[in-house]
């Protein structure tokens, strides 16, 4: 379409502004914003509202559409140049952005022993790696159906002994193309479950089987399995038990005393906790499928934490200069300065996220990626209970996690069951607010646009000015660290000491104003109470000086751990001298012997 075409409807979008249709109003137009990278056929449509908005899209070579800003769902199609965009249930007058992505990959699902529901054994898609760094899979609904079965995920081998990939979560192409194969669980046998039946569908109320991996049915009798009701797989000899997607009701007690090692889910459950697998000591590892979109790229910044482990798995095999605390290192570490003074023998990144999420499940998470000769700078907030780990417990706090993990489920497989309480009613609480639902191919930014996340992992944009009201609570409480309360915290340095990652410790900012009155004066003892927690701890060194970690209200920016961007520089500046002095003792050290 030619400029003048496009100004005289830009204007006429102006004019009408986004006011919703009127009663009676018989059409609505939306219309596509132009761009150099593609053209627009039939622009500038007018529907009723309600209708969809249907538009083909000529890209440019080597470009391909990953996204719209519209606000409603829209489905993509792509056949080579060529683009259907529906844009789904128009309301309102509406100008639409697209984005694209000039670096893509290509991934290749075989229905292996599946049907397509198409009629293709094979199915191709291609997906933008301008966002993320790697593509996520797709759910399976929409490709494949296999009758009796359950897909469980994909594997880069027919036989299912290559690399086992979730649905929806991220896999490694390798020259921008990979080949990925289906792979189906049979259900169990019908006659070996007692159920009830209402108008919702079935229960399972027992099972009477000998399966060592159980897939339970997604339909029985022609309706779909909804419930497990409590008791009614007491004593199960299975070890991997596979919930199909069907499911939205686990009760409490329903896997009692079960030699399960492994379950998998999908993320279409709506109530399960802890409880429903009492006396399961073996339970270890925890599958989630996707089959919802996800919902953390419009609802926290915390999404971005699958792009953080996706810089640990682009730098294996150098040596990681790895920052970890809560928000207080996210956002304070201009990883700038580290990069100017280590960056010649360290990939520096920055893993911090939040002090009111599980550490515990970070940690665990990290440690794959973690390799001799690596450093882990830690500095714990000395009010987080979570970053301290005085509790592994996961609480409706971790939707902020859930959002990043979302993105990539199969990050949390490397979490040992045994060591975190809460996981399922974390999970469903999380679940049960995805309300609204974006896609793989966007990231969360907020309503002024800003990135939370640069090359290094950091909050890039600059900070100025303090708002009023800080939020999160700040403490100087020796109590909290007092001793034998930080064994835990001691026992995933130990794990990562035995991995030859070298771990230093220091301190995450104060806001002495935010501490209470009665506590201002434990800035002493509490640095020598954590000290001796640390110097307890084989080959963990603390570093720093509480006392060179102290601001004062004006230093922060909207809460007690978010510093402006100026007093972030000087707080990294006192980072880097700790850090320095010990990288040099070590080198030293290294070169005398």
């Amino acid at each position: 379409m030619k400029l003048r075409s496009a100004s005289l409807i830009l204007a006429i979008l102006l004019l009408l502004g986004c006011a919703p249709a009127r009663a009676g109003e018989e059409s609505v137009l939306i219309f596509i914003e132009e761009g150099d990278l593609w053209q627009v056929e039939n622009n500038a449509l007018r529907v009723a509202p309600g209708d969809d908005a249907v538009f083909t899209v000529l890209m440019e070579r080597s470009v391909m559409l990953t996204g719209t800003d519209y606000a409603g769902e829209a489905d993509i199609v792509t056949d080579g140049r060529i683009v259907t965009l529906t844009l789904k249930d128009v309301r309102y007058p509406t100008r639409v952005k697209l984005t694209v992505s000039t670096k893509y990959c290509t991934v290749t699902y075989h229905a292996n022993g599946g049907t397509g529901l198409t009629g293709e054994e094979t199915v191709s898609r291609r997906y933008g790696l301008s966002t993320h760094p790697r593509p996520n899979t797709e759910t399976g609904a929409g490709l494949f159906t296999r009758e009796s079965h359950t897909l469980t995920g994909w594997n880069t081998r027919a036989d299912g002994q290559g690399t086992r990939i979730g649905l929806g979560s991220r896999v490694t192409p390798v020259n921008g193309a990979v080949r990925l194969y289906a792979q189906w669980a049979a259900w169990a046998d019908e006659a070996d479950f007692d159920r009830t039946e209402d108008e919702e569908g079935i229960t399972v109320t027992g099972y009477r089987g000998k399966d060592e991996k159980l897939a339970v049915p997604a339909y029985i009798g022609g309706k779909p399995v909804r419930t497990i009701a409590a008791g009614a797989f007491d004593g199960c000899a299975s070890r991997e038990i596979i919930l199909p997607d069907t499911i939205r009701t686990v009760e409490d007690g329903a896997f009692r005393d079960c030699a399960l090692t492994e379950l998998t889910l999908f993320d279409s459950v709506s109530q399960i906790s802890d409880d429903a697998f009492t006396d399961c000591p073996g339970l270890t590892t925890l599958r989630i499928n996707a089959i919802e979109a996800p919902y953390g790229y419009i609802f926290r910044k915390e999404s971005a934490y699958a792009d953080k482990v996706e810089m640990l798995l682009a730098a294996r095999g150098r040596k990681k200069l790895v920052f970890y605390g809560g928000c207080s290192m996210w956002y304070n570490l201009d990883a700038i300065q580290a990069d100017r003074l280590f960056g010649d023998e360290y990939v520096i990144i920055n893993m911090g996220l939040n002090g009111t999420v599980s550490s515990a499940v970070q940690m665990q998470i990290m440690a794959p990626y973690l390799e001799e000769g690596d450093v882990l700078f830690h500095t714990p907030e000395l009010s987080s209970c979570q970053q301290l780990m005085l509790t592994t417990e996961l609480t409706d706090n971790d939707s902020s996690l859930w959002c990043g993990l979302e993105n990539n489920y199969d990050l949390f497989t490397a979490v040992d069951l045994k060591t975190v309480s809460g996981v399922f009613s974390s999970l469903c609480h999380y679940l049960g607010m995805k309300d609204r639902r974006t896609d793989y191919q966007q990231f969360f930014s907020d309503d002024y646009r800003t990135p939370y996340l640069d090359r290094y992992g950091s909050v890039p944009f600059y900070r100025s000015g303090t708002k009023k009201n800080l939020g999160d609570q700040v403490s100087l409480d020796p109590g909290l660290i007092g001793e034998g309360k930080l064994e835990t915290l001691a026992g995933y340095y130990a794990l990562l000491r035995s991995q030859g990652v070298r771990v230093y410790v220091s301190y995450a900012c104060v806001n002495m104003d935010a501490v209470p009155e009665e506590q201002r004066d434990n800035v002493a003892v509490m640095d020598r109470t954590f000290r001796g927690r640390i110097d307890e701890m084989p080959g963990v060194s603390l570093i720093s000086e509480l006392n060179d970690y102290l601001f004062r209200n004006t230093d922060f920016y909207d809460t007690n751990y978010h510093l402006c961007s100026e007093p972030a520089k000087a707080n990294t500046a006192k980072w880097m001298a700790d850090l320095s002095a010990v990288l040099s003792a070590k080198e030293a050290a290294a070169d005398e012997e």
